[in-house]
């Protein structure tokens, strides 16, 4: 469907939980001549003990110190293995949460590929609470995804493509992120200094 050409650099698909983060970068990379997916989650399953709580006691998404610090080192391995991708010739198409500018300057920093496009999925919440509530028991997430949503809106709302797939399926989704991403998603290196 694409030539490597229209999806350069590392491609990193974000969303709150029920977005469509994990279907559609598959989707992407499977539409792609040569990509892998790379799927930040699995970083966190590698953390076999030790593993901050990342819920607090009221069931709210509130990872702490610890959980900070193992989230950022989920980046620093995403980042490192769509690096080597790419020097291997895949185009990278990852997919993690990313909230904060913050975090997103964090990965920018870590990844040599270039360019960073960033796509935001961003179903209206009900659809993300509803795609979340049918998902398999161990990926489903137990907390309320609207303050994730709004901190994102927030903090990266001016950066990278923001992509409502609330009324598409996820191969559409995917069909229109490989088309335009490289024309609407790239985020300017300037956006990404502190």
């Amino acid at each position: 469907m694409a030539d490597q050409e229209t999806m350069p650099g590392c491609l990193l698909i974000t969303g709150t939980p029920g977005a469509g983060k994990t279907t559609v970068s598959q989707l992407v990379a499977e539409r792609l001549p040569r990509a892998a997916r790379v799927d930040g989650d699995v970083f966190g399953s590698m953390l076999v003990s030790g593993r901050a709580t990342m819920i607090d006691e009221e069931g709210r998404w509130n990872p702490g110190p610890e959980g900070q610090r193992q989230l950022r080192l989920r980046m620093v391995n995403l980042c490192s293995v769509a690096d080597n991708f790419a020097d291997g010739g895949f185009a990278p198409v990852a997919d993690t949460v990313v909230e904060t500018r913050e975090e997103l300057r964090f990965i920018a920093g870590l990844l040599r590929v270039r360019p960073l496009m960033l796509v935001v999925l961003c179903p209206p919440l009900e659809v993300a609470r509803q795609r979340n509530a049918t998902r398999a028991p161990e990926t489903r997430v137990d907390y309320d995804v609207a303050p994730l949503a709004r901190n994102q809106r927030r903090e990266l709302g001016d950066l990278g493509w923001w992509l409502d797939s609330g009324e598409q399926t996820p191969e559409e989704t995917a069909d229109l992120i490989v088309v335009e991403a490289a024309r609407r998603a790239m985020v300017p290196e300037g956006a990404l200094r502190a």
